[in-house]
């Protein structure tokens, strides 16, 4: 029986476009100052062929490769203080996802399982989500990152659930689903086919172009990690409870591709 239901935080709840194109911008114009030579879709273009391979740290290992050391660290030093102190405007709520929570909320008791700083717990409060979960695992309190499972087993540890009885929802496959699979999690992903669902739409061409690349990057996550099963697979964060309600009523959740639901 399903008792707790865990979330992830970015791209789950809040839309984490706008702050990753942020920190991508200011890293690709530190690229650019140095070398006048490039356009920022070079730049793009170069994280992307990265993303598309498989790396876990793409933006790091681009900005090494024109930047030295010193350089790498002041700008990650810089942006890290930029998004710190305008989190709550560079992470909108997704559509849709508060009603989601909410109807949770009445059937299961619910947990996050989040990488966040210390400023996700108070945004999430100004927006009325916070008072839903009773368990809040981010990975800045807690000193764990995902994909480390102890993350996870704290989360675990708090709701005082074995893992057989929890369902993980995350956005991603390697940093969500595949640590709570191998604790024994059921697992639900969100795969976000058109980003622009998420409720960002910008009119700066660069940050469109970035979203597109995401798009395209995440649509090859299947081929890229083949061996993680997702339990459930729904498009975005407000199918999540009437695809649960589908599976728990002996249906295949409704919303995922042949084979791509288990029982």
């Amino acid at each position: 029986m399903l008792e707790w239901i865990f979330l992830d935080v970015g791209n789950v709840l809040l839309d984490e476009d706008p702050l990753t194109y942020l920190s991508f911008r200011r890293h690709a114009e530190a690229i650019l100052r140095a070398h006048p030579g490039l356009a920022f879709r070079d730049v793009l273009a170069a994280w992307e062929a990265r993303a598309a391979a498989g790396s876990r740290w793409p933006v790091p290992e681009v900005v090494s490769a024109f930047l030295d050391e010193g350089a790498c660290d002041e700008i990650w030093a810089s942006t890290e203080r930029e998004v710190r102190g305008r989190f709550a405007a560079l992470s909108p709520m997704i559509p849709g996802a508060a009603a989601v929570v909410e109807r949770l909320a009445r059937r299961h008791r619910l947990g996050l399982i989040a990488n966040q700083g210390l400023e996700c717990r108070a945004r999430l409060a100004e927006l009325g989500l916070l008072r839903h979960f009773d368990v809040v695992a981010l990975s800045e309190e807690v000193g764990r990152y995902k994909p480390d499972p102890a993350l996870f087993e704290a989360a675990l540890d708090g709701a005082g659930s074995p893992p057989g009885c929890c369902l993980m929802v995350g956005d991603r496959l390697d940093n969500d689903l595949a640590p709570a699979r191998g604790l024994g999690m059921a697992t639900a992903w969100v795969r976000w086919p058109r980003f622009a669902a998420k409720g960002w739409r910008p009119d700066d061409p660069n940050a469109l172009a970035y979203r597109d690349a995401l798009e395209r990057v995440a649509a090859l996550a299947p081929a890229l990690r083949p061996h993680i099963h997702p339990t459930l697979v729904v498009d975005e964060t407000r199918d999540l409870d009437a695809a649960l309600r589908d599976v728990e009523q002996g249906g295949d959740g409704g919303t995922a591709g042949p084979g791509e639901v288990t029982r």
